[in-house]
């Protein structure tokens, strides 16, 4: 395809859309028109130079939205982590050791600890293979990763999803198993 005929069929789809939208902004009531002046949505937006794609980044653009961060929740970053001082580190330690004495399975705690710490990542344990080797399911791994997480103020590792990917699947797994009873 030549861009001189690309560019051509641009050029005149853009003055059937100018003239359709110009059309359209007649047809407004007066207080239509002044809530579309409002929004800056008055005139067509056409871009001029001929390839389709705008002159600048999108994201640049005060219109661009910025919430969600789609970018931040997909590498699970969220708020910034506390820092914490000597007297938070003391009592870190005491719910750690604490928590690794009340259990029955202490391989098992120190096997969630390592994921909740980002260590197995490295090491190349996977829940799931943690889960077979104590003869548990991979949501119980996931579960004792999270209280070891939440107990002991610490964001989630990479190898966990974060609170809001937790809450969202867990709200669609409610909302399947309400539809399977029904």
């Amino acid at each position: 395809m030549n861009s001189d005929d690309y560019a051509k069929r641009q050029s005149q789809r853009d003055a059937q859309y100018e003239r359709e939208y110009e059309a359209w902004v007649k047809s407004m009531t007066p207080s239509e028109r002044r809530e579309a002046e409002k929004l800056g949505v008055l005139k067509p937006c056409v871009q001029r130079h001929g390839n389709g794609a705008p002159e600048h980044d999108m994201a640049d653009s005060p219109l661009a939205s910025h919430e969600p961060d789609i970018a931040a929740l997909v590498d699970h970053e969220e708020e910034e982590p506390e820092t914490h001082s000597m007297g938070s580190a003391t009592e870190i330690l005491r719910h750690l050791v604490a928590d690794i004495l009340s259990e029955d399975n202490t391989r098992l705690t120190m096997d969630c600890l390592a994921i909740a710490l980002g260590l197995r990542v490295y090491a190349g344990d996977s829940m799931t293979k943690i889960a077979k080797r104590h003869g548990i399911s991979r949501a119980a791994v996931s579960k004792r990763c999270v209280d070891i997480t939440e107990r002991l103020k610490l964001p989630p590792s990479r190898a966990m999803r974060s609170e809001t990917a937790r809450r969202t699947y867990r709200n669609s797994q409610i909302k399947r198993y309400r539809t399977e009873d029904q």
